[in-house]
């Protein structure tokens, strides 16, 4: 600022020895200081005015962007809360129905091949979504829930193939024995000993056997 009151000074001390030469007694021309001053301070407040201005429009619109970003931020996460809500609804009701089925024997393959489908889709989402802590316990609760059902249901198809494969070898044993007395006494009525045959004559007849 003070460099531009010199420069004014100057040039107008020029334009008046001019005059002075050309026109003497002519009006010399006069430059009042204060005036420049306050209206280069004046300029001077209006240039720091809209910069403050400005930084204050800049603060804002960062502050406005932050706020957006959380708030989208808290959006997401209810919204995969709320999804984990529903899957653990959706997948409890399943599993009870399923619970129901086992009791009575009735489950089926398709059954069995949702409920791996459904823990193999679990693990994925635990995968692909940033879950917190609790979100992590809430989906690790169900999909334990679904494997200990495989495993309890796996224990009992193998306990049942058991039952059956027993059931089966008891069944052959006593058709071999029934098939070895048919032969001894042809003609008989399978399970019925031959009329008049007494303990004896059985004893007998196992010792000329031997």
């Amino acid at each position: 600022m003070t460099s531009f009151v010199n420069s004014t000074e100057q040039a107008t001390k020029s334009v008046n020895d001019l005059l002075s030469s050309l026109l003497p007694g002519a009006t010399k021309l006069k430059i009042n200081s204060n005036n420049i001053r306050s209206e280069s301070t004046k300029g001077s407040k209006a240039k720091l005015i809209d910069r403050n201005l400005k930084k204050n429009i800049e603060i804002k619109e960062r502050d406005v962007y932050k706020i957006k970003k959380k708030k989208k931020l808290i959006e997401q996460k209810e919204f995969k809360i709320n999804k984990v809500k529903e899957l653990k609804l959706e997948q409890n009701a399943k599993l009870s129905i399923l619970k129901k089925h086992k009791s009575e024997g009735t489950l089926t393959k398709k059954e069995k091949k949702y409920l791996r489908a459904v823990s193999d889709q679990n693990i994925n989402k635990a995968k692909s979504w940033d879950f917190d802590e609790d979100e992590k316990e809430e989906l690790q609760n169900v999909q334990n829930e679904i494997m200990n059902f495989m495993k309890s249901n796996n224990n009992y198809d193998k306990h049942k193939r058991r039952r059956s494969k027993k059931k089966q070898f008891k069944e052959e044993i006593s058709a071999k024995k029934q098939l070895n007395v048919d032969h001894r006494y042809p003609g008989l009525t399978p399970g019925l000993a031959p009329v008049g045959l007494s303990d004896e004559e059985d004893s007998s007849e196992e010792e000329k056997g031997f």
